[in-house]
């Protein structure tokens, strides 16, 4: 054997030989390979195609229920509300009909009702979370319950998307723990507020922490 042949040991014939009967061996795993990989993405097509078609049925039963509150028969509006909220629930049109039973609710002073009813859609981290947190929040204030209302509030600015609707969930905080008698805190949120000179509710939290000196001073 030459130097030459004994630096090609897999050349020529041989290494055909060889790839060949390694491709065989392996070729029965790469076709599983593939099936495997066409199932998942057929699997994941069935998926989003099923979640289409729940997200439209929930939209639609969310348009009917809403056609009973405007013939004003509220039982019937309720019950459909309810159905829908129910069935559909995660979904835009579950989290809409939930907001829509629990301010039919609030109409009725019956704000533990319609907290109840925004339980699932407030603790869902869908699209509408931030609006049912402010409406859970509404209910709390109907109640006269200033610190869970607050706590909404402030669960509301931290899952804000835009700066506009945290500013804004963060100054009803503000409202709900100064109407709780919460002044320290009621104080630390205005002072922040206070802090943007060209915020929304600059001019409102300069108001407000006058308001709560001049109480701390009366005593």
């Amino acid at each position: 054997m030459t130097k030459t042949e004994s630096l090609e040991p897999f050349g020529g014939d041989v290494a055909e030989a060889r790839y060949s009967d390694l491709f065989d061996r392996y070729k029965q795993h790469l076709g599983w390979i593939g099936v495997v990989i066409i199932l998942a993405g057929v699997g994941t097509w069935f998926y989003f195609r099923s979640e289409s078609i729940k997200s439209g049925r929930a939209d639609a039963a969310y348009e009917a229920a809403l056609q009973s509150v405007s013939s004003g028969n509220l039982p019937l509006a309720q019950s459909d509300l309810s159905k829908a909220a129910t069935r559909y629930a995660g979904t835009n049109g579950g989290t809409e009909s939930a907001m829509a039973l629990a301010k039919t609710y609030y109409q009725q002073n019956k704000y533990q009702e319609g907290i109840a009813a925004l339980r699932a859609p407030a603790a869902d981290k869908g699209d509408l979370q931030y609006e049912a947190r402010l409406l859970t929040a509404a209910g709390y204030e109907g109640l006269t319950q200033w610190p869970q209302a607050a706590k909404e509030y402030e669960a509301a600015a931290s899952i804000a998307r835009f700066d506009a609707d945290r500013v804004s969930a963060q100054a009803m905080a503000a409202r709900a723990y100064q109407a709780g008698g919460d002044k320290a805190t009621a104080t630390k949120i205005w002072t922040e507020l206070m802090g943007d000179p060209k915020g929304a509710f600059a001019t409102e939290a300069k108001i407000r922490l006058g308001e709560l000196q001049a109480a701390a001073i009366k005593g």
